[in-house]
């Protein structure tokens, strides 16, 4: 008859259990010092700065042609109060205005599109409920050049309120992507063929910073917009350059990746 050690047996489960809690606590301090490692980072990271570029108003560029329109919560010296502004401003930096206030006592819900008749359609909306698309309040039609303003028939609000995103590609065949996020973006110009540069490439920013909206192409295709709580203009030249065409535009009522600026294809003369 054979017998078994039950001592034997024992043996081999206390060192089993053994290599397992030695196992466990190497991955548990693994795992600590992973986390610890993570959050110092994060809060190193929290001390860098926001990306800053050039402002054009102070080095106008005139190879760049076309007028935005955007709408601007910038405070005004001469009005204590708060106020919205649709705002244009030359795509060179050498001009701008703004063309309608008005005002609020939150954020802006606000777009400013440039109308098929060169006309400015300024429509306001009300605070979002849901999600549910925005609802038009108001809507006013500038003439940027005469400053008259016409309010907009209560069965056309809304109608061409919504800035569009332009093109998806050029002519050529070039086309953009945005990658942007926790203090990273990269603006990829991709074709004809096979050709690949960045237009953009801010890496290790504060991690509050991001690229929300855009790029959108200029109406020449020579540099595209894009919105970081600012609208930044980029070329499309090699090499390409960005800098800031305002520094305060408001988000969207549409979403935060909907672009909320339009791009007329002339400079208009704004004085």
């Amino acid at each position: 008859m054979t017998t078994t050690s039950s001592d034997g047996a024992t043996t081999s489960r206390t060192r089993r259990r053994r290599t397992a809690l030695i196992v466990a606590t190497v991955v548990g301090f693994a795992v600590l010092a992973f986390i610890g490692f993570a959050a110092v980072r994060d809060v190193q990271r929290q001390a860098l700065p926001t990306p800053t570029f050039p402002l054009l108003a102070d080095a106008p560029d005139a190879a760049l042609h076309g007028t935005v329109a955007f709408i601007s919560e910038a405070k005004h010296p001469e009005d204590p109060g708060r106020q919205a502004c649709a705002r244009v401003v030359l795509a060179s930096g050498a001009a701008a205005r703004d063309v309608y206030c008005w005002p609020i006592d939150q954020p802006a819900q606000a777009t400013a599109v440039w109308a098929d008749d060169g006309r400015l359609l300024v429509t306001s909306f009300l605070e979002p409920k849901g999600d549910g698309p925005p609802e038009p309040e108001w809507a006013k039609d500038v003439d940027v050049a005469t400053g008259l303003v016409e309010d907009v028939l209560a069965d056309r609000l809304g109608v061409g309120a919504e800035p569009s995103p332009g093109p998806r590609t050029t002519p050529e065949g070039q086309r953009l992507l945005l990658e942007s996020g926790g203090g990273e973006a990269v603006i990829h110009l991709f074709g004809p063929g096979a050709e690949e540069r960045n237009l953009l490439e801010v890496t290790d920013a504060n991690p509050s910073w991001s690229i929300q909206a855009g790029p959108v192409w200029s109406p020449d295709f020579a540099w595209i917009l894009s919105w970081d709580a600012g609208l930044l203009l980029t070329t499309t030249s090699d090499p390409s350059s960005t800098r800031t065409l305002a520094e305060e535009a408001s988000a969207s009522p549409f979403g935060f990746d909907q672009p909320n600026f339009s791009i007329l294809d002339r400079d208009l003369d704004l004085g």
